[in-house]
């Protein structure tokens, strides 16, 4: 059976590649390449390194860099935000080729990840079902997870899956008459093959997941909808992983994806990274946010020896009820002795970056600019996260019934520029001062940066 494996476009007012992966789809193509005899076809329009005939952006060393872009229209409900909105990804055109290349196909599995990212997977599937009109098109990820009966009903698809789909893809291709050899169960993830990187256009840069979920219950987060609990992955399976990619790809960057890197760390961090230090001078990367708590002198140490260059930490505000919305799994104090064991490591301050959770509902200019000043105070880069409300979560549900969210579910809602700009309660000004001052703290910590462009810093 012919299949299509597909990561699809992205519509909204700012999209960056801070090592933007399928790394879920990545696990699937490994699953359908082991079990099945499908004849595996892929396209990434997201995958920047592809040849993308002279519409190729720049990217800084490590990889990270903008998406090719194309503005276009605003949904009705956006046409106050003063952003441009665009669609990212590779030139439609090219699509179009990609998809005149491929034989006809049988089944067609799209990933999803953001909820307000809904438009750009319609416009993907339109061009889908216009080119291969048999195929069974099937989706998967966050958006039908967090949401299948509003997906069934506004998204022109044959099937979706919700949860994990290792298990669950193999499971609808028996039903249609696709034989699949025998399996493990993929509910123990040791037992999930690796995921299947040779279909990036270049492996420089891989992600690693080295865990499931995370045991936190934070007010604003989807994590525990999406994930039943938190697992975690053995140190040998994971060290037999690293060496893996080492031996066939060589690898110069490694971005971890976990969103509890450190929960547990005696039983995979330290282990692992004891075992690999600074293996073949590979620099690692943690995007999604370490817990600042988890930051003891040891592992701060081994963070350094073992080549981790791109330092986040999850902070979020220095406020007490913003704070306790985050499980209370950072406080000041928390903070500050991270970031010194950091430096004591052989970091420097100006290296260590720190996220502001940025538009939570209650939250007040004042509470940022506080927020902001004890950032630079600390010597450190503060990143705004801009806060997106997650359909199911705590915070989400609590806006509807406070009415500043429609009773029901609007997607466009839920896009985290529209949310700041909108429904935070900040005016345009607040908005202009917090990204002003961010700016001003980024340049002073840290006068010369990958990322700094003399403007603004991408969202």
């Amino acid at each position: 059976m012919r299949t299509l494996l597909l990561n699809p476009y992205i519509h909204d007012f700012t999209a960056f590649d801070l090592w933007l992966r399928p790394i879920g789809l990545l696990y699937i193509a490994a699953v359908l390449k082991k079990y099945t005899d499908c004849e595996i076809h892929w396209i990434d329009v997201l995958d920047r390194f592809q040849d993308l005939k002279g519409s190729e952006t720049k990217s800084s060393e490590d990889g990270r860099g903008k998406f090719h872009q194309e503005i276009i229209e605003k949904p009705e409900i956006y046409k106050q935000i003063p952003r441009h909105y665009s669609r990212y990804g590779m030139p439609v055109s090219l699509f179009n080729e990609k998809l005149d290349q491929l034989p006809d196909l049988d089944f067609i599995f799209i990933t999803s990840l953001m909820t307000y990212w809904f438009d750009g997977i319609i416009f993907s599937i339109e061009h889908l079902r216009e080119r291969f009109p048999k195929a069974k098109i099937i989706l998967g990820g966050i958006l039908p997870t967090l949401l299948s009966r509003k997906i069934k009903k506004n998204i022109r698809v044959d099937d979706i899956i919700e949860g994990y789909g290792e298990g669950q893809v193999l499971e609808y291709l028996k039903k249609n008459q696709v034989h699949c050899n025998d399996h493990p169960d993929f509910s123990k993830i040791d037992n999930i093959p690796f995921p299947a990187y040779e279909y990036l256009s270049s492996q420089r840069i891989l992600p690693l997941l080295t865990s499931r979920g995370c045991p936190y219950q934070c007010t604003y987060c989807a994590t525990n909808l999406l994930n039943p609990g938190f697992f975690e992955r053995s140190s040998p399976n994971i060290i037999r992983e690293i060496n893996t990619l080492v031996e066939k790809y060589s690898p110069e960057h490694m971005v971890i994806f976990d969103d509890a890197f450190l929960v547990n760390q005696q039983n995979r961090f330290q282990r692992v990274f004891s075992e690999i230090k600074n293996i073949s001078g590979i620099k690692f990367h943690t995007p999604n946010g370490l817990h600042a708590r988890e930051i003891k002198p040891e592992t701060a140490d081994l963070l350094f020896k073992s080549g981790f260059k791109t330092i986040r930490l999850s902070f979020e505000s220095i406020k007490a009820e913003i704070l306790k919305r985050s499980s209370d799994k950072v406080n000041i104090e928390q903070m500050s002795r991270a970031i010194q064991n950091l430096e004591n490591a052989g970091y420097r301050r100006g290296e260590i970056e720190v996220y502001l959770l940025f538009g939570i509902n209650g939250q007040t200019r004042a509470d940022l600019h506080d927020t902001l000043l004890f950032m630079g105070d600390l010597g450190v880069i503060p990143r705004l996260s801009y806060f997106s409300p997650v359909p199911g979560t705590i915070d989400y549900l609590n806006l509807q019934q406070q009415g500043i969210l429609s009773r029901d579910l609007n997607l466009y809602e839920t896009n985290k520029t529209y949310f700041v700009y909108q429904k935070s309660g900040l005016t345009e000004s607040d908005i202009h001062h917090i990204k002003e001052l961010t700016n001003q703290i980024v340049y002073s910590n840290r006068e010369i940066s990958p990322d700094w462009n003399g403007g603004n810093w991408p969202d």
